[in-house]
């Protein structure tokens, strides 16, 4: 964690940004077309 801070800190905040939000398409495509079930991590019980 601490070499995150380092590195906001010297360069951009972006790059995470556009990781985050890549990611949450990546997951939306993924439940839309049923290759992910979004009820998938919850316990049977």
């Amino acid at each position: 964690m601490i070499w995150f801070m380092k590195f906001i800190t010297t360069k951009s905040f972006m790059p995470f940004v556009y990781y985050r939000v890549l990611l949450g398409i990546v997951l939306i495509v993924l439940v839309g077309t049923g290759a992910l079930s979004p009820h998938a991590g919850e316990s049977a019980g």
